[in-house]
């Protein structure tokens, strides 16, 4: 064996073990979408994993088939549960295809896919307005136990993970802490504001009762129409920050506001995750826009886009998906909020597909 061929295989050993290692050391993000490989009308959910063993679903909706579904993982992985609002498009109601079409049915439909996954997975749900009340209720009519309140420990409101039990917790613009059994560091979940509605639907509000034992339920005449929403306090958005320095921005479904500036400055935002569906959320025109000048981020994932926006993994044309990219690739693109030459990336979240992001937000 010569010196230069061992030099060689020395250095390719380095590298490779250098990769792995910094890999390790990254959060991974798998879209939760209804079509494997596509970006599709009614996909909004996310897994973030962060190095420390801490797992985060976010708005499981319409497209993870309850708390079964393989992608999630053995029973009690999913630690914690995030709904920025209780529209049945993020909670769940039906199973839907790639173009919004029902696929299939949940367990418990009136109780939605979220409350499910998150009572069979013992999760902590972490949310803000009034649904704390109101996870807690469906989750007792998931299990007929009703869960307890995540614990808040010292200044940072910490709680263990993997849990025995589900729990709820409220954020009304604090920060709640999740940390893995064992480990130094944690991931902390921060609510926002957003501008857009946050009343729960029909299907999803428990029947009126005259106390609080819940087989005393006062049943409405079926000829009478029953249109009310249940209050559910003020939608918010997310900022998650995790063990390894990536800090994300979940704008939740929201029209344009400027306070996203602000936040991004204070939490040190490298990823964005932004909705840009239009009618219901920002335009693709907005989105691109709070990326550009309010949230500057390294990386930034498109989410809640409400139209089959690729095909064979590419984007398609003429969709709010394409408009949003060329948005941001005009005039060159834009610097990062740190200055980064090179402009911000778009990374399109293919469903089953993993992003790879290290503490600085450079996602592939």
């Amino acid at each position: 064996m010569n010196l230069k061929w061992l030099t060689s295989l020395v250095a390719f050993v380095f590298a490779v073990v250098g990769s792995s290692v910094a890999r390790a050391q990254n959060v991974k993000i798998t879209p939760l979408g209804a079509q494997a490989g596509e970006f599709c009308a009614p996909d909004r959910a996310l897994l973030f994993e962060d190095p420390t063993g801490v797992r985060v679903l976010i708005a499981p909706g319409r497209t993870v088939n309850g708390s079964a579904d393989s992608r999630l993982g053995a029973t009690g992985s999913i630690h914690v549960v995030l709904i920025d609002h209780p529209h049945v498009d993020h909670i769940g109601d039906v199973l839907q295809n790639c173009s919004g079409q029902q696929a299939g049915t949940f367990a418990f439909p009136g109780e939605g896919n979220a409350p499910e996954i998150a009572a069979v997975h013992n999760s902590a749900v972490l949310v803000g307005g009034e649904l704390p009340d109101f996870f807690t209720q469906k989750i007792r009519n998931v299990t007929g136990t009703a869960p307890a309140g995540c614990p808040a420990a010292g200044l940072d409101n910490t709680f263990t993970v993997p849990r025995t039990s589900p729990c709820v917790g409220v954020i009304r613009g604090g920060t709640r802490t999740a940390i893995f059994d064992g480990a130094a560091k944690g991931v902390k979940i921060t609510t926002i504001p957003a501008f857009h509605a946050a009343g729960a639907s029909r299907m999803h509000v428990d029947e009126l009762r005259e106390s609080n034992d819940p087989a005393s339920a006062i049943v409405a005449d079926p000829g009478v129409p029953f249109g009310l929403t249940g209050y559910a306090g003020s939608e918010t958005g997310y900022i998650i920050r995790f063990s390894n320095g990536l800090s994300v921005l979940w704008t939740g479904d929201s029209g344009l506001i400027g306070d996203w500036a602000t936040q991004a400055d204070f939490y040190d935002i490298n990823l964005a995750v932004v909705h840009g569906g239009d009618l219901f959320t920002m335009g693709p025109d907005e989105a691109a826009f709070a990326v550009k000048r309010l949230i500057k981020p390294r990386s930034v994932i498109p989410e809640h886009f409400n139209q089959v926006s690729t095909s064979a993994g590419k984007v398609n044309e003429g969709t709010r998906l394409e408009r949003f990219i060329q948005q941001l690739s005009s005039r060159g693109g834009q610097d990062d909020r740190h200055g980064n030459r090179g402009g911000i990336k778009v990374v399109v979240p293919l469903s089953g597909v993993d992003i790879s992001c290290n503490g600085k937000g450079d996602c592939q």
